[in-house]
């Protein structure tokens, strides 16, 4: 299973100066916004989509069949796709914080420019990020990356529609009665831990439906 890990790290290789020059980009944009939000989070996040990016890669060399016909179970492909994307998450955290490290001791930014919650912030949209692969990866071991792409199309159509309508019957009631700044409160100091036991619970469940959708899949 490590084989395929490397696997998966190797579409990095053919990447790494377009992530050079996404670097120095965000960081001329964070510079000219005297916020170093977007040079903190552009790198690290890119590499967190490394894993979707590796099904593409399969698909076109037809990898998959490939690898279906050596010594490799499709439990373990899965179970290597998803380990590779949570390494790929805590290395992608790890390399933000190093970003935020440097500019902190290097750049000397103005005041206000860098904080710590820039931190959170990277982490919750890592977490966010694990949620989306959480529901794409079973999509696409399920119907493969062409088909895919209607199918999840078609469930943000869906949950569009459902969210306009529910947001247009929240008007009748009276919202004025929420505590909307005690809420705003909570959600920045439970954020993380709540959003952490939501992307574990459906992280789990991917894992489970990806598995049973992959073994019944013909090639």
């Amino acid at each position: 299973m490590r084989g395929l890990i490397i696997k998966d790290a190797l579409t990095l290789k053919s990447t790494w100066k377009n992530l050079v020059v996404m670097f120095i980009g965000s960081m001329l944009l964070s510079y000219a916004l005297a916020n170093y939000t977007l040079a903190i989070i552009t790198v690290p996040m890119a590499l967190l989509t490394s894993g979707m990016n590796t099904f593409q890669t399969d698909e076109f060399y037809n990898t998959l069949s490939y690898t279906l016909s050596g010594p490799y179970s499709r439990v373990k492909m899965i179970s290597a796709r998803y380990l590779y994307t949570l390494l790929m998450a805590v290395i992608s955290f790890f390399v933000g914080a190093i970003i935020f490290t440097i500019i902190n001791f290097t750049l000397n930014p103005i005041i206000d420019a860098l904080n710590i919650d820039m931190l959170r912030f990277l982490l919750m949209l890592e977490l966010a990020g694990l949620l989306v692969d959480a529901v794409f990866y079973p999509i696409i071991y399920k119907y493969g990356c062409e088909k895919a792409r209607f199918v999840l199309l078609s469930i943000v159509m869906l949950l569009l529609g459902i969210a306009a309508v529910v947001s247009v019957s929240f008007n009748v009631f009276d919202m004025a009665q929420l505590d909307w700044e005690a809420i705003i409160k909570w959600m920045e100091s439970n954020g993380v831990l709540v959003l952490s036991s939501i992307t574990l619970i459906l992280f789990t469940i991917s894992y489970g439906l990806s598995i049973l959708f992959f073994k019944k899949r013909d090639f």
